[in-house]
This record gives C-alpha cells, structure tokens and sequence, in this order.
C-alpha cells in the first residue's frame, strides 16, 4: 500500500470514529484532520469535502459487507444452520461498525444524489444475493419449497431487518447495545422458521443462542 493509499485510509478510519461517536453533522473536515494530525491542505488533498469521505466510506461499507458475506457463505452455501448463525453475527459486527449511517441513512442518501446512486446499486445488490440465498437455501433442502411470490416478500423481510434494525432500536428509545442487537439476529431467525425444512429447523434449534460482538 503506498503512502497516499495509507493516508486515505487512516483519513476514513478516523472519520468513522468520529462520526461513531459524534454524528456527521457535528464533524468537519478539521476535526478529522486534527484528530489525524495532519493539515487541512493534506486532508483535502485525498478528499475535497465531507461529502467524498461519506461516499467513500459507503464504498469500502458495500465492499466489506459483500467481501465477509461471500467469505462465510461461498465455501459451502448459505443453505445450512452454520452459515445461517455465521451471517447474523457478521451483520451484527457490520452494522456496529458503520453505526452512524445506519442512523443518518435516510437524510445522508436523500442529500446527496451521488451517495444515493451508490446506495441504490448497493442495495439491489444485497437484495439480489439474499434471494439467491433462498433459492440456494431450498436447492439444498434448508428451506422447504417456497412459492416465487413468498420468496420475494421473505428477501425484502430479511434485508429489511438488516439494513434498519438498528435505527429501530434508536427511534423506539433503546439503546444499542450486544443484546439488543442480538435481539434482532432473533427476529431474523424466528422469520425463518416456517421456511425451513423439519431437518434444518432440527439443527437451528439446537444451535440457536445469543451472540455477542
């Protein structure tokens, strides 16, 4: 990695941070320089405002969450308990990691039309891979067969308590915390279990449980 590579990536790290802990809003370009150490003129040297470093955090978010989904579920499928259990504790990480868009996703894609193209190619893209799951999930017998119309329905069930579980928790007045972010891996699970196969409802059943960050 060369040194300008490095320096941009500290420059997200930081930003994640601090957004984390303080929100987009109330974070500047010279906060993140300063907590970095660096000047404002090097920091825009790699990123001309907040906005670029919004956008290229959602591009290594996408990257990521891809990369380790594929990392679990590519060796031996989606259609087992394993990969099932593997998957929720995955996006449980995720989504604390990128905790701040989570939060701010709606006002973040709804300002700026490049940040939401992005998220709209990111999200037909999960969509896709969670239905290819399911079908994959029914080919190997984890799943019972499902008609089409379910499937549909049960793919945007799933990503859609993926992508806004957290906000959920934070809008009813909860605090995020490893319970109640396993509680959502629950939810997940329990909207499951008229899906499954008697033989795979047999296996999550016994490898259900709490897990924590």
């Amino acid at each position: 990695m060369s040194k300008a590579d490095r320096t941009k990536s500290r420059i997200l790290e930081t930003a994640i941070e601090l957004f984390n802990d303080r929100g987009t809003k109330a974070v500047t370009t010279n906060h993140i320089a300063a907590a970095l150490g660096i000047s404002p003129g090097n920091l825009y040297y790699h990123f001309r405002n907040k906005e670029e470093i919004i956008r290229a955090i959602f591009v290594q978010m996408h990257e990521v969450g891809v990369s380790e989904y594929r990392e679990i579920n590519d060796p031996r499928g989606p259609g087992n308990a394993a990969s099932m259990e593997e998957t929720f504790l995955m996006i449980q990480r995720f989504n604390w990691r990128y905790r701040f868009f989570k939060r701010e996703l709606a006002a973040l894609v709804q300002s700026d039309p490049e940040l939401k193209a992005l998220f709209v190619a990111s999200h037909r893209e999960h969509l896709a891979m969670v239905r290819q799951a399911i079908d994959a999930s029914i080919e190997q017998g984890f799943f019972r067969e499902i008609p089409l119309h379910l499937r549909e329905l049960l793919t945007e069930q799933i990503w859609l308590m993926a992508l806004f579980w957290l906000n959920y928790l934070e809008v009813g007045g909860e605090e995020v915390t490893e319970a109640t972010l396993a509680r959502g891996n629950e939810i997940l699970r329990t909207m499951m279990l008229p899906y499954l196969s008697e033989s795979a409802l047999r296996s999550v059943m016994q490898g259900s449980g709490v897990h924590t960050l």
